[in-house]
This record gives C-alpha cells, structure tokens and sequence, in this order.
C-alpha cells in the first residue's frame, strides 16, 4: 500500500518534531533539571515517534477501507474497529513505559505520542505552502450537494420546487 502526500507529510514532520523535543529534553535533562534518565528520555522519544508513525498508517489504511465500503454501518464499524485498535496499541506502549520507566522514559514516550497531534497541524500549514491551489476553495459546495431545507420535512416537495420557480423567476 502506497502512502499518500499528507501521510508522508505527517510522519516526515512527526520524525523532526520528535528530534527537537529529544534535543530540546536532552538540554533540559543535562543542564537544567534531571526529570529522566538520558537514555530512557531517549528510548521513550523513539517509542513514541515509532508508535506515531504507525497510527499514521493505520489511520490511513482505516480511511481508505471505510472509504472503499458500499455501505455506511459497514464502513462505521470497520472504522471503530479500526480506532479501538490504535487506541489499544497506543495504550499497551503507555502501559510499557508506565511499567518499566527506566527503559522507556514517561516523558519521553508521552512527548512522542504528542507528536501525532503537533505532526497534523504542521502538515497542514505545509500542504498548504506547496499546494495553496487546492485550499482556495474549501467553502464552495459545488457538485453533487443538494441544498434542501433542513427544517422542512412537510413532505410536500412539489410545492417546494414551485416556490423556489417563483423565488428565481423574481
């Protein structure tokens, strides 16, 4: 399975965002206040970054299948199915480094998983850098959408249409 542009995007930036908070917690751990071992702070970055990257692909691969499904209740419980799984593989991570803190630094891991987030709205910003064309014309609802009153569920459409005839014909 191919990635696409926002997903290389997101796991691109999720991996720089993941090397600042390790230089920027390794100065912090070095010269300022020692909240973690080093190496532990440093294995919970890589986990964390690590774990990122997958959700991203699952995230992806769940879009995708929920995308490609005839049916809404279909795609609906694929789609939590989907999510429970990353919540769960996200939990089981938290659970290790809770568990076992000098291996996996707290810190470190909770930093990486934050990175997700952080990764989302820089590919955001950057996709819109390389192509502005495409956010141009995210409020024009052109194309299949049919406007229809929401509150009028008289049922009576016929005269809906005639009314609206009028309202154009004026």
């Amino acid at each position: 399975m191919a990635l696409s542009k926002t997903a290389k995007i997101m796991i691109l930036s999720a991996a720089g965002i993941c090397l600042l908070m390790l230089i920027i917690g390794l100065i912090v751990i070095n010269f300022v206040i020692e909240f973690e071992k080093s190496a532990a702070y440093a294995t919970g970055i890589a986990a964390g970054c690590l774990l990122t990257a997958v959700k991203i692909v699952m995230l992806e691969k769940a879009i995708n299948t929920s995308l490609d499904m005839g049916t809404k209740i279909k795609a609906g419980a694929t789609g939590t199915l989907l999510f429970a799984m990353r919540f769960a593989l996200t939990g089981a991570v938290l659970f290790v480094a809770f568990r076992f803190p000098a291996v996996l630094g707290r810190f470190g891991t909770i930093f990486g998983i934050i990175s997700m987030q952080l990764s989302a709205y820089t590919s955001n910003f950057i996709l819109m850098k390389i192509q502005p064309d495409n956010f141009d014309n995210l409020n024009d609802l052109s194309g299949d959408y049919d406007e229809k009153d929401e509150d009028d569920d008289d049922g009576d459409e016929g005269e809906d249409r005639e009314n609206e005839e009028e309202e154009e014909n004026i």
